[in-house]
């Protein structure tokens, strides 16, 4: 987001999906060419990494809330839960996407899992100093940057 003469916010760019960059470049059917290199020749980032960016920025401020709001009571109730699961495949919920987002991290420095009510209180501490949230979900940002910019180098284009 980037701020125009009179203070507002425009979007900088619009994430394009594989299929909108193989249409500018018109790529046709029998063409094949990989998403990592299409991303990488076109020099778009993949919406997943602009999605794991505006997570990051949206679970501090989530995490910065008070106790009493909605999605704070929802995770604290998510730890506190018993009793027997539901049949069918789990609900994706605020802790199991941040749970995801900070698996992909390895870091000893920060905290990596979200297990239990301790780790959710360690990380709303983490998020109540601005500085050290955004270094966190930079870091996150960054090591996923990293593993896609692998995955092009092991295509091998």
């Amino acid at each position: 987001m980037v701020p125009d003469k009179a203070g507002r916010t425009q979007i900088k760019h619009f994430p394009l999906t594989c299929r909108q960059l193989r249409t500018i470049l018109s790529i046709k059917y029998p063409t094949v060419i990989k998403n990592n290199t299409l991303y990488q020749k076109t020099g778009e980032t993949p919406i997943s990494l602009t999605l794991l960016e505006v997570r990051g920025r949206l679970f501090g401020h989530i995490l910065r809330q008070a106790i009493n709001t909605p999605p704070n009571v929802a995770m604290t109730k998510y730890f506190k839960t018993e009793g027997s699961k539901q049949r069918g495949r789990p609900k994706t919920s605020i802790v199991t996407t941040l749970r995801r987002d900070l698996k992909s991290y390895n870091n000893d420095h920060w905290p990596t899992r979200l297990h239990s009510i301790t780790d959710l209180d360690h990380l709303c501490d983490i998020a109540q100093n601005r500085s050290d949230w955004k270094h966190l979900a930079t870091a996150i940002y960054r090591s996923a940057q990293a593993e896609t910019s692998v995955d092009v180098a092991a295509d091998g284009h």
